[in-house]
């Protein structure tokens, strides 16, 4: 019998999520409201305390963060260019400019080095904790610089104390989902504070430009269900991670490696991702899994990196350059059956 395809991402929605959700339904009350409420409470209360803002994106907790830090117009803010194009558009929307900087090798994070070649004067940066793996937040923020942690791949890990702001993600592939949503966090609460009177638009004594970046309670019951078993997602994703490690042991001796940081204490591995010695033998892996079936990709082509789309030259992010010819992302989430880890770890057993 044909074995079914495995997918690179496939979310898990329990019976409790779906129950969730009815519940919402039959209330009659589907926009923001009591769930919505109730989030924000439950994800302060997991933060230790500060304050938190529900939003319709994570693209929306980027903007208003960067309104709530008192972005100037056409003001310079650094990026790591191994990152999601949100960041672009998020810096767009604000009125900033948007700087691309390369990132380690290693982690896949920016680089502090580089930053302070290429934007040393910035007083804004958005450090993303790439794959779940922490950025370098100590050494980024040097001289004061105001630092914005993306932690839309990392939540469940230990990130997002070190920072001004913290913004995640609840799209359909993340760690945690609602099909879309996001929201931004701090510490003292005035980013968030600022960006819900943003995202307050109407019905208000006086007026101001504001916009509807609402999250509705349909969301934020299913993030909120799947928030009860962040301590399960945490553990189903770090042992299927080591189940991989295991299996490509091999490897790690003709020139692979792996993205460094995702196994470190309390973190939440988002992606397993392999770096091969050249692209020939990444597209060599890539065509090995796609014939058992298993879907991989490519997580930042080329064509993807930030300082690639605003026309910059190639030379500047070197790392980045690289990485981008010779990197493959597994599938890594809690839906993945043991049946199916098995054959992921077949192919890379295997593997010649």
């Amino acid at each position: 019998m044909k074995t079914a395809p495995i997918p690179h991402n496939r979310p898990q929605i329990t019976d409790a999520d779906q129950a969730a959700v009815a519940s919402v339904l039959d209330s009659g009350w589907l926009a923001q409201g009591p769930r919505t409420l109730a989030l924000e409470e439950t994800f302060s209360n997991l933060m230790g305390g500060g304050e938190a803002c529900a939003l319709s994106s994570g693209t929306a907790a980027l903007f208003l963060a960067l309104k709530g830090l008192d972005l100037q117009p056409r003001e310079v803010v650094a990026v790591p260019t191994y990152a999601c194009s949100a960041l672009l558009n998020a810096i767009h929307m604000a009125g900033g400019t948007p700087l691309p900087v390369d990132v380690r090798g290693t982690d896949f994070c920016l680089d502090p080095e580089r930053l302070e070649e290429t934007a040393g004067t910035a007083r804004l940066a958005i450090a993303v904790h790439t794959f779940g793996a922490s950025a370098p937040i100590s050494s980024l923020a040097r001289g004061g610089r105001q630092i914005i942690e993306d932690c839309c791949q990392s939540l469940g890990g230990p990130q997002g104390h070190a920072g001004a702001a913290a913004v995640f993600s609840f799209y359909a592939t993340k760690i945690v989902t609602g099909g879309q949503g996001g929201l931004v966090w701090d510490a003292k609460g005035q980013v968030a504070d600022a960006a819900r009177d943003y995202r307050q638009f109407d019905c208000r004594p006086t007026y101001r430009p504001r916009f509807n970046l609402q999250m509705t309670d349909i969301q934020a019951a299913m993030i909120l269900s799947q928030l009860d078993r962040l301590d399960a997602i945490r553990q189903r994703r770090r042992e299927t991670a080591a189940f991989y490690d295991a299996a490509a042991s091999e490897l790690w001796n003709t020139g692979w490696r792996r993205q460094q940081g995702i196994d470190h204490a309390g973190h939440l591995p988002y992606r397993y991702v392999l770096v091969a010695p050249d692209w020939t033998q990444r597209k060599a892996l890539a065509a090995a899994f796609a014939k058992a079936g298993i879907s991989t990709i490519v997580p930042m082509e080329t064509h993807e990196l930030l300082h690639r789309y605003l026309g910059l030259p190639p030379e500047t992010c070197p790392v980045a350059e690289d990485l981008s010819t010779r990197t493959l992302s597994l599938p890594l989430y809690p839906a993945l059956t043991c049946e199916e880890v098995k054959r992921i770890s077949a192919v890379l057993e295997s593997f010649k």
